[in-house]
């Protein structure tokens, strides 16, 4: 019986009946509009771009952090031999506050890029190792809504990203520097390289005062350059530092009230625009996601379950909480009823 039943010749069943005369078709696909085509473009590009902006930023950090260590701290601070700890303690404490801003630096931009922010199907695998795929689709299946583009069932606060090709948990942005898209998984560690990069700035272009001072006594004929390193790249680290700082610096800052709020960059649109929604209403829109900005920082950086308190300031590689699919919520969150024909354009 067995046999038989697995030699049985395949039926295909029609789902419909054809017209007669008249030609099976499929349903058009729809021409791409200006707009469309433009917004593939910025895609292709931000893809295509993301390894050489890398590579970039690896040769401008190593030029400043030469540039800092070669002709900044020898400008302020020599060694003095023979005098020990007491008499070289400013070298000894700028070298350590130097080094730890590197080391920040560093490792988070190598997690922010390696680490893989989280994405639907990888989460699922993980968590039904051994199972049949099946049983991934049907547990996939506890996630209501689904998405437009890769018509796989979205997790809360996941959205798809159009550069990456999927959708990506907690999803953030697309970050062309990191060749990488920020989500629940690497967040953290952007947030983090955002911050250590700015302090680094700032401190950077404050050291620079007294080698930029001292160019300029050179350019007056009045001294001469004692370091290695030429004075037109020691110039241009600093006016770099300088345009960095700033713009690091604004989107850093944005990124830690999004932290503080409990927000991403999505979410924090969306909200507004059900705020006003709420507003017109008469009711006041709270987010289900925020527990204060104590709580909100607890979450974020894992302390207390993971870690204590000052592994925040450390740039090591900590999971975030949770497996990015389902988060814990205030109870003070306000669901807006879109009606029956709501299509998430929201996102």
């Amino acid at each position: 019986m067995a046999s038989s039943a697995s030699t049985a010749a395949f039926a295909a069943v029609p789902t419909s009946d054809p017209v007669d005369n008249e030609p099976i078709t499929t349903r058009p696909r729809r021409k791409p509009t200006f707009a469309d085509k433009i917004e593939l473009l910025i895609d292709r590009t931000s893809s295509g771009l993301g390894p050489i902006l890398i590579t970039l930023a690896f040769v401008l950090l190593s030029m400043t952090i030469t540039c800092y260590f070669t002709v900044y701290i020898p400008f302020y601070y020599q060694w003095n031999e023979g005098e020990g700890f007491q008499g070289n303690a400013g070298y000894i404490m700028t070298m350590v506050w130097s080094l730890y801003l590197v080391w920040g630096i560093i490792a988070n931009y190598y997690y922010a890029v390696t680490t893989p922010p989280g994405s639907v199907l990888d989460g699922l695998a993980a968590e039904n190792e051994g199972n049949h795929f099946q049983d991934v689709l049907m547990e996939m299946e506890k996630f209501p809504p689904t998405c437009k583009r890769c018509h796989l069932p979205k997790p809360e606060r996941t959205h798809h990203c159009s550069v990456c090709k999927k959708c990506i948990l907690k999803y953030d942005h697309h970050c062309p520097w990191i060749h990488n898209c920020v989500g629940h998984f690497n967040h953290r560690y952007f947030l983090m390289f955002l911050t250590y990069l700015t302090i680094a700035c700032v401190y950077f272009v404050y050291m620079g005062i007294g080698p930029f001072m001292l160019m300029v006594e050179i350019e007056q004929h009045t001294a001469t350059w004692p370091y290695r390193m030429p004075q037109g790249i020691v110039a241009f680290s600093e006016v770099l530092a300088c345009a960095i700082g700033l713009a690091v610096g604004g989107m850093g800052g944005w990124h830690w009230y999004l932290t503080l709020t409990a927000q991403t960059t999505l979410e924090q649109y969306n909200n507004n625009y059900i705020k006003g929604i709420c507003k017109k209403k008469g009711d006041r829109f709270s987010n289900m996601y925020d527990f204060g900005i104590i709580g909100n920082l607890l979450d974020f950086f894992n302390v207390g379950r993971r870690g204590p308190w000052y592994t925040a300031f450390l740039p090591l590689r900590i999971p975030p909480i949770g497996n990015g699919k389902r988060f814990e919520k205030s109870g003070r969150g306000y669901v807006l009823d879109f009606g029956p024909d709501d299509e998430d354009d929201l996102v």
